[in-house]
Order: C-alpha cells, then sequence, then structure tokens
C-alpha cells in the first residue's frame, strides 16, 4: 500500500507542469485580498451597470433561470444525480471524483465567504428576499460549482465520448452553462463582476487539481503531451 502511495504522489506531482495552478493560486489570492477590504473593485460599478442594462428578449427569464439552478436545493440533487449517471456507465472512479470535488468546492467557497465577509451589491429588502440572498459575496457560490462540476464534467466529455460532434456539443453546452451563471449573478445584482472573476479562478483551479488526482490514481505514468488527447 505504500509503494502504491508513492507511486500515485509521483504521478500526482511530476504528470504535468504545475504552472496554470500557481497562476490561478496568485490571481486568487491578489483578488481575495482586494476584496477583503469590502469595497468594489475599480471596474465593478462600471461594468456591473452595463450588464444590468442589457435588454435583450427571452435574456431576463433565461439568466434567471441558469441562477436558479445554481440554489443547493436543485444543485445538490443533481449533483447527486449525474455522479450516479457517470458511475452506471462504468466510470466509478471518476464519478466519485466528481462529487469529492463538487462537496469540498462547496466547502471552500463557504470558507472563503466567511474569513472575506465581502458585503454584496446593495438591493432593496424585497429583492434580496425574492432571492434568496442570506451570505456574503466573495466568491460567488454558483459561479464556482458551476465551475468546478460542468468543467468537471465537460473533462469527462472529452476524455470518453466517442463521437467527435457530441464531444464538442456536450461541452460546449456546459461551458455555456458557466458563462451564463456569472452573467447572470452580475445581471441579477447579487455579485460584483470581480466577485464571479474570483469564482471562476478558483473553480478553474479546482477542475486542474481534482483531474490531476484522477488520472493520478487511474492512469500509470505517461508522456505529459498526452494530457489533452480526446478519449483518454
Amino acid at each position: 500500500m505504500v509503494d502504491s502511495a508513492q507511486a500515485w504522489l509521483r504521478r500526482f506531482v511530476s504528470m504535468r507542469s504545475w504552472s496554470p495552478e500557481l497562476a490561478l493560486c496568485a490571481i486568487a489570492l491578489v483578488l481575495s485580498v482586494g476584496a477583503l477590504q469590502g469595497e468594489p473593485f475599480p471596474l465593478d460599478v462600471g461594468v456591473a451597470e452595463v450588464v444590468k442594462a442589457w435588454q435583450f428578449p427571452l435574456l431576463d427569464p433565461v439568466l434567471h433561470g441558469v441562477s436558479a439552478i445554481g440554489w443547493f436545493r436543485i444543485a445538490a440533487p443533481t449533483t447527486i444525480v449525474a455522479v450516479i449517471v457517470v458511475a452506471i456507465l462504468g466510470l466509478r472512479w471518476q464519478a466519485v471524483t466528481l462529487g469529492v470535488a463538487a462537496l469540498t468546492g462547496h466547502l471552500f467557497n463557504q470558507l472563503l465567504k466567511a474569513l472575506i465577509e465581502r458585503p454584496r451589491p446593495e438591493m432593496a429588502a424585497e429583492r434580496i428576499a425574492e432571492l434568496g440572498v442570506d451570505t456574503f459575496a466573495f466568491p460567488s457560490g454558483h459561479a464556482q460549482s458551476f465551475t468546478i462540476f460542468y468543467g468537471f464534467l465537460a473533462y469527462l466529455i472529452w476524455q470518453h465520448v466517442p463521437w467527435p460532434w457530441l464531444r464538442w456539443l456536450g461541452v460546449t453546452a456546459a461551458l455555456m452553462m458557466i458563462v451564463l451563471v456569472g452573467i447572470s449573478r452580475v445581471y441579477l445584482g447579487v455579485h460584483w463582476p470581480s466577485d464571479v472573476l474570483g469564482a471562476y479562478t478558483i473553480g478553474i483551479l479546482w477542475v486542474l487539481l481534482w483531474t490531476r488526482v484522477l488520472r493520478a490514481g487511474s492512469t500509470p505514468m505517461q508522456d505529459p503531451s498526452d494530457e489533452g488527447s480526446p478519449g483518454g
């Protein structure tokens, strides 16, 4: 068992460069320190006003709908169903990793919110009640959880779906969900753009770390050039 653990650790550390993770850590740290000040960043107000001023047919119900999917009462059962489906498809280790990544990501998000305590944009009391907002702003829980969940699904689709057209369709749909939820949180006025940016940064970092865990646990040592090849 000790030898297996050592072999896994070697694969985890050396299978590819750590540059993306280190860069994301640095960005997340800078954003977190800035958010500790409690005030919006210089571009936050202007960008938020532009997004909230968008008036396109169906945009309002689409963004409200996407945002609603991120609430815990919907996101939790959705994640459980996805884990079960992935396991049924024969990807048991991948299913476990998806579930653990989603859970630890949520807990880490709640910890950061409690530590940073950044206020949300000012909203009327009835608006707060309507949107069910009751926690701090940084980082956006919706944007971070979507990035982890749909980002990990996109990775699994790219790696395991054999048909190129379906692979591209699935990955595109997953990425669209990530983009739309970030826009929705600013559009609804419950987050500053920097809250979403911080969530995206941490979410991508989480996906990179847990896919590294997955590959270290399920594949032998391989050439790093094979990392992004579909169907692997």
